[in-house]
């Protein structure tokens, strides 16, 4: 119902801006009366395709046809969002607990939907920590991510 709203507020506008624009005269009732016509035509689509049994005044715009998805391209913006998401995970492990770590998230993608399947996360510099502590905040980082990653695994080394 958008489209055929549209397309007749579309051939309106059209029809009005040529008519500002044509000069006086002859040609110009002439011109004018056949952008009647087409205004006349663009309401009357709709029954026409009832009457002969089409599917639709605008089958395009409607959404009666089936779309298909570039594959490709959804799971070149899964990888880019991944990347993103383990960035936003290294930079949030630094500031939570000070350290500086390695994310690396495994995504899957299920019926075109976005779905961390693992994050695995390798502290590389403990920073402040002594020596007995970081046992303590492998555990705090794996168990904070857990919570957030529900159904994902989660690795942290």
């Amino acid at each position: 119902m958008k489209a055929y709203i549209l397309a007749v507020c579309g051939a309106a506008l059209i029809s009005a801006l040529v008519t500002v624009l044509l000069p006086e005269g002859k040609t110009g009732k002439f011109i004018n009366g056949i952008l009647k016509l087409f205004c006349l035509l663009v309401m009357l689509v709709p029954l026409l395709a009832l009457f002969t049994g089409g599917e639709g005044a605008f089958p395009s715009l409607s959404g009666q046809g089936s779309m298909e998805y570039d594959d490709a391209f959804i799971e070149k913006m899964f990888a880019r969002r991944a990347e993103a998401e383990a960035a936003s995970l290294e930079s949030y492990i630094d500031e939570e607990f000070s350290v500086t770590a390695d994310v690396r998230v495994g995504w899957e993608n299920v019926e075109y939907e976005y779905t961390v399947s693992e994050v695995l996360v390798t502290v590389e510099d403990f920073g402040i920590y002594a020596d007995g502590e970081h046992i303590f905040i492998i555990e705090q980082i794996a168990e904070d991510l857990s919570g957030t990653y529900k159904g994902a695994e989660v690795t942290v080394r």
